[in-house]
């Protein structure tokens, strides 16, 4: 079935209310132009979330009877395991990486800040 909308979309109106964005890009430290963006991909999330649990959207009303369970499930995802960044980096995160960029898992917990922004989470920003 066609949606109007990706089921994403519908997944984000409910969601991003509680968005903590941060008050600086995370990688230069910019205040203006900031952008939410999530570690995991809600639309990847979404799609493996309903897919393991065999849950058939079939029209809106199906998306929006799930969404909350959805996010229930999956709050540190979507809630926790995000960054703030100025829109230029967010853009040329993704022009880098994709619409969708894969979380690598690569240890950075233990390299300095600088280091950590230029390699976030694997991916070289600059």
């Amino acid at each position: 079935m066609k949606f109007k909308r990706d089921l994403v979309k519908y997944v984000r109106d409910k969601a991003k209310s509680q968005y903590k964005k941060g008050s600086e890009c995370f990688i230069c430290g910019n205040t203006d132009n900031l952008d939410f963006h999530h570690f995991y991909g809600l639309t990847e999330l979404l799609e493996t979330w309903l897919s393991t649990n065999n849950i058939p959207i079939e029209n809106e009303q199906d998306i929006l009877d799930v969404r909350e369970r959805f996010i229930g499930e999956n709050y540190e995802k979507v809630y926790e395991k995000t960054v703030t960044l100025c829109h230029q980096h967010h853009l040329r995160l993704h022009s880098l990486y994709g619409k969708r960029p894969k979380l690598f898992s690569r240890e950075t917990s233990k390299m300095g800040r600088k280091t950590e922004k230029q390699t976030w989470h694997g991916m070289i920003l600059f």
